[in-house]
């Protein structure tokens, strides 16, 4: 059933109601008006908001905006003659305007249509018409019959010509969204930035509009003012008026005196006429029309009429209205970079105060979801298709807030996850007291012999720089096959689990680790003879005498690695210089050592207990002789790597060898079974494709994962150490052979025990330990829960858990037959279940369930 299924209440998504009585048809005439809006908005919608986003239409829309604001005063400035070309440029711009709310109108009629950035559009649309001469007749003569009333008049048409900018900032504060910090963001961005980024737009588009309010109402309150003006024009009017009536002769003189006056004056009068011109006194007429010697205003409306009750007097006030536009200009910026300041103030307000301590938890979130739950990316898709279904007509409306719950459903799915995770990680130990308590004595001694001093890592492993493939594979395979060929041996056996190198010679041995080792299974260059000095070196480094941990374990060990990288298609995930280091790790991983493990080098103070204070001395002791090993010239099979590729696979070898330490076992399992669980859905839906490898490219999601310098790190470290203990794991007959050996190497430690006067570990005693039975222990208690868990995430390991559970059932059987005394049916029977359990835990793997909840 798909999500849609299941609707909320109130959502178009309902469930079937009891039919009811249908309600009358209507006509045509009733049908058509809704119909006919409905088939515009669904055939024009998608279009609209196509050009409603895009950048061209944007920054149109933004240079008409800068036009309309600034070419009024620009005009002024400029002096033009008239406002002709001003007029058919406003005219394009308020187009342009009503273009945009009507596209806008039509694309988001749900989220703009009546919102207050509608509104706000309309408004400054219609503000537009305040700047057209041509209905306002603004480029005329500004007249009056006093000087009172002609100033008011200025002042009146001031505060219109703010009222039309201030009309027009408020389509500017819209394009306060493209500031960093608001207007859309995009879906993944999360809960946080989503509520501050309209916070921040909410705070700004008001803080925006209060200053574009003050701008245009605060000079409204000097409209009934008194006016402070210059009384000069009106005086120079009233002087040439009684010098007119009184002494004519004077009229000229007087002008000429009065004109003077003006010299200084950014205004001053550039023409007087009689008003009635047929009627002019003839002492006057000589004067009459008198033109200034300064230029007269190019611009009708930089004149300014004063009338007497004989004369007309026009004033130039080019200067002062240029002044007044200049100021007009600056007034615009101001505005323009005071929102702009506020709006960043605030951004950055609601940034430190919200956004910052809010985002880095929901990010936290968003992360966890992630890591925990990797396949909600599925989740979010869906999520995100049903949410654009039921708003088609708003997806990129500043106003939509539809993603506000995307982290609290992710959580409503990490929630279940979590409850897996901490019934492995903190509810439910691999090995609890209570299932200690419940084992018998030798199952504990098997247990008790892999106990140690754990140490934890946690240091992140960067992925680096990946080595330049640049060898001829093909040459060195082939060259490694015709070696392999002269030793006498062949591939058929190296590639399978059939290989027991305590039946080869020395000299196979060695060609066979150099095999294992060669360019072709990795990618890294190196010297062959340096290999081979290498190769040498290592094999005189282990102890001979010792029945276990020697140079035969160290090739077997690494023939383990070179099988499980090739069968897990570990090129796909691990880089070049991590196969290399994996193998070469595998070599040197037991070097030195004496035969004896951690617990005894701590009980009797060992000189390598007392060098690395107890923490996993013997793993050290390895890794210190390995690079004692490499630093010999000779030996330095990293010297064709870089400094930065050298620091990164000896930080690999040192982790990987480290934890060989069976102390890191137990805290393995728990890794691998948390690896699985946070990303339980991806890995069962990828596991038929992992287990044909022809379809291994299908599985990319699943590889994606692996990749992961975090995952990387455990499948490097938990190759080595399933490679270390996969003696239970491979065919019965070779099994045994090494079982038999360790054995003898923990029972030579017993002995040293007993000599030295220390408890002898309850697994070191030859006399008491029944090895059959053992073995059971070991593969319960420790293979198999390592095995189990690393097959749901490399399901080509599926085969060696089969062998590994076959091995249990011989041993069942060697345990029947083969004891001093034969054991007890209730015995038999308690072992049987033992294993049966084994083999049920394993199809609960297959089948992609957790053991602990089936």
């Amino acid at each position: 059933m798909t999500p849609k299924a299941f609707a909320l209440p109130g959502s178009s998504s309902r469930s079937p109601s009891p039919p009811a009585a249908a309600p009358p048809p209507l006509n045509a005439e009733e049908k058509k008006p809704d119909s006919l809006l409905l088939h515009v908005r669904k055939t024009l919608g998608p279009y609209c908001r196509q050009i409603v986003h895009n950048r061209y239409f944007q920054l149109a829309m933004f240079v008409a905006l800068l036009l309309a604001l600034f070419l009024p005063d620009l005009w002024v400035i400029a002096d033009r003659p008239h406002n002709d070309d001003l007029d058919v440029l406003l005219t394009l711009v308020g187009v342009l305007f009503i273009f945009e709310l009507l596209v806008q109108s039509v694309g988001m009629p749900k989220s703009y249509l009546y919102s207050f950035f509608f509104w706000m559009d309309l408004l400054g649309a219609a503000s537009l018409l305040l700047d057209l001469s041509y209905i306002t007749q603004s480029d005329q003569q500004v007249g009056g019959d006093t000087v009172s009333n002609n100033v008011i008049i200025m002042r009146a048409a001031r505060v219109a010509k703010l009222g039309a900018r201030a009309g027009r900032f408020t389509k500017l504060a819209k394009l306060l969204r493209f500031l960093p910090g608001m207007g859309n963001v995009d879906d993944g961005a999360g809960t946080a930035k989503l509520i501050s980024s309209k916070l921040i737009t909410a705070l700004s588009t008001r803080t925006s509009c209060l200053i574009i309010l003050l701008v245009m109402i605060m000079p409204l309150f000097n409209l009934w003012a008194y006016p402070e003006e210059d009384w000069s024009p009106s005086s120079f009017v009233d002087i040439m008026e009684t010098t007119y009536s009184r002494a004519p002769s004077r009229f000229k003189l007087q002008l000429a005196e009065v004109t003077s006056f003006y010299e200084d004056k950014s205004y001053f009068p550039w023409r007087v006429r009689a008003k009635d011109e047929s009627n002019v006194d003839p002492e006057v007429a000589d004067a009459l029309p008198w033109l200034s010697p300064r230029e007269a205003p190019s611009r009708m409306s930089n004149t300014v009429v004063f009338t007497g009750g004989r004369l007309i007097v026009e004033f130039n006030f080019m200067s002062p209205n240029q002044l007044d536009a200049w100021m007009n200009v600056v007034l615009l910026l101001v505005v323009m970079v005071l929102m702009i300041a506020f709006s960043l103030i605030l951004s950055q307000s609601v940034s430190s105060i919200v956004l910052k301590p809010l985002e880095q938890l929901l990010t936290q979130v968003r992360q966890m979801a992630n890591t925990i739950f990797r396949s909600v990316t599925d989740m979010e898709v869906v999520m995100k298709e049903d949410a654009r279904d039921d708003r088609s007509d708003q997806e990129d409306s500043t106003e939509d807030s539809s993603n506000f719950g995307n982290e609290t459903q992710l959580l409503a799915k990490v929630v279940q996850k979590l409850a897996v995770i901490s019934e492995i990680t903190m509810n439910k130990p691999v090995l609890d007291a209570q299932t200690l308590q419940n084992l018998a004595e030798g199952d504990r001694a098997v247990i008790s012999g892999f106990q140690g001093t754990a140490t934890h890592d946690t240091e992140f492993f960067d992925h680096g720089e990946e080595m330049e493939n640049v060898l001829d594979m093909e040459a060195i395979e082939l060259a490694q096959r015709a070696m392999m060929e002269n030793a006498g041996l062949s591939m058929e056996l190296l590639d399978s689990w059939n290989l027991n190198p305590l039946e080869l010679d020395k000299a196979r041995n060695h060609v066979a680790a150099m095999y294992f080792c060669s360019s072709h299974n990795h990618g890294v260059e190196f010297d062959s003879v340096v290999m081979g000095n290498f190769l040498s070196d290592a094999e005189a480094g282990y102890v001979k005498s010792s029945p276990y941990h020697n140079w035969f374990h160290a090739v077997d060990c690494t023939h383990a690695v070179y099988r499980l990288l090739l069968m897990s298609a570990a090129d796909t995930f691990l880089t070049f210089q991590e196969r290399y280091a994996l193998l070469v790790s595998a070599v040197c991983h037991d070097i030195g050592h004496p035969g004896l493990n951690n617990g005894f080098l701590v009980e009797t103070s060992h000189e390598l207990a007392l060098r690395y204070n107890d923490k996993s001395p013997l793993e050290n002791m390895h890794c210190s002789k390995m690079f004692e090993l490499v630093g010999q010239a000779r030996c330095n099979i990293f010297s064709t790597l870089s400094k930065l590729q050298y620091y990164e696979v000896r930080k690999v070898c040192i982790e990987a060898i480290l934890h060989t330490d069976n102390a890191q076992h137990f805290t393995m399992v728990k890794d691998v079974q948390m690896l699985y669980e946070v990303n339980a859905e991806l890995w069962d839906a990828s596991r038929q494709l992992f287990l044909q490898e022809e379809e291994l490219c299908l599985a990319q999601e699943a590889v994606d994962t692996l990749k992961l310098p975090e995952s990387r790190k455990l499948i490097v470290n938990l190759i080595l150490h399933t490679a270390d203990i996969s003696n239970s794991m491979k065919p019965f007959r070779i099994s045994r052979i090494w079982a038999w050996q360790v054995l003898e190497e923990f029972f030579m430690q017993g002995d040293a025990e007993a000599r030295l006067g220390v408890p002898v570990q309850a697994l070191n005693d030859r006399n008491t330990v029944n090895r059959p039975f053992s073995q059971v222990g070991f593969i319960e208690f420790l293979v198999s829960p390592l095995i189990f868990a690393a097959l749901r995430i490399l399901p080509q390991t599926e085969h060696l858990a089969v062998q590994m559970l076959m091995n249990a059932r011989s041993w069942q059987k060697q345990w029947e037959n083969e004891g001093k005394t034969p054991p007890s049916d209730n015995d038999k029977k308690l072992l049987n279940e033992r294993i049966l359990k084994m083999e049920n835990k394993f199809r609960s793997c297959q089948l992609g369930k957790t053991p602990e909840r089936t």
